[in-house]
């Protein structure tokens, strides 16, 4: 039903009608095809962790009758698909079009991952474990943790590993700088397809200065500010935590010795103004309030 009714039914007819060449439709299918293959095939712990990210940014998501988690995969198989290139740098996707093809996605994607078919002979998603064990192992907990009673923070220990470096220029690209949003920090600010695996010029100075001591907390909307590409976003997040910075987004807080989640419900992230969003200490835990409210005073 996922790859016959929808891949090759539902979604192209809503890409093309929002204005998608057949071509371009035809190559976002193919690739949506292969994420959701590839989804399906990890074990449940991997799959846990991979979507676990994109959950804080799920919860107004429709279907609200399915669950965060399922939304959020599909935001990993769909929403963070080539689509992104046709949404991020000027459409013609706009949100509103996002929106229902990742709507649609949901009970045709539940289905897939119940039975995933064909087997993944090259799953990119597979084996970031061992490339990332810092963001991986910090995942991990937090994952137990928004599966636990109800607790909001717990303490997580990191992997011996080498410290990775910034980046080479030949990872480089430059971005047209936002004129929209609202940012806290260098790394936030330009305008750049999520998928991207290269590294705009925002984040890289956002890493130089955790790299250089000159910043301990990453404030961020979503952990997909750092990227849609889950190879990339785990790399930054690595590097993060082994230079030592607390990530702080909407609802988590990731660090190199605790990780915390808002109790639910989550608030909806804002990639425009996380000021607005960061006031909110409703359902927070204590070590997490503390930061936030440092955060807030350097405002």
């Amino acid at each position: 039903m996922f790859v016959r009714q929808f891949c090759h039914g539902a979604l192209p007819d809503l890409l093309t009608g929002a204005g998608l060449s057949d071509d371009d439709a035809r190559g976002v299918a193919v690739d949506v095809i292969r994420r959701a293959r590839m989804l399906a095939a990890l074990p449940a712990n991997d799959f846990d962790v991979l979507v676990t990210p994109f959950i804080e940014e799920v919860s107004q998501h429709r279907p609200l009758s399915a669950p965060a988690w399922l939304r959020a995969s599909v935001v990993v198989a769909v929403r963070n698909s080539r689509l992104e290139d046709f949404h991020a740098l000027g459409g013609p996707l706009r949100a509103a079009d996002i929106t229902a093809v990742t709507e649609a996605a949901t009970e045709p994607l539940a289905l897939l991952l119940e039975e995933p078919g064909t087997p993944v002979s090259n799953n990119t998603l597979a084996g970031l474990d061992e490339r990332y064990p810092r963001a991986w192992a910090c995942l991990a907990a937090l994952s137990d943790l928004m599966a636990s009673d109800g607790s909001t923070e717990r303490a997580c220990s990191m992997p011996q590993a080498p410290v990775p470096d910034l980046p080479g220029s030949h990872e480089k690209i430059h971005a047209e700088r936002a004129t929209n949003v609202r940012p806290l920090m260098a790394g936030q600010g330009v305008v750049a397809s999520g998928v991207d695996s290269r590294f705009d010029q925002a984040l890289l100075a956002m890493m130089q200065q955790v790299k250089d001591g000159n910043a301990e907390v990453v404030p961020l909307s979503a952990l997909s500010r750092l990227s849609r590409n889950s190879d990339k976003q785990l790399r930054v997040l690595d590097f993060l935590l082994a230079h030592g910075a607390t990530v702080l987004t909407t609802n988590y807080l990731l660090s190199p010795d605790v990780v915390a989640v808002r109790s639910r419900p989550l608030v909806k992230p804002d990639s425009y103004d996380l000021r607005r969003t960061m006031r909110q200490l409703r359902g927070l835990g204590p070590t997490h309030t503390g930061w936030i409210k440092a955060l807030r005073k350097q405002w």
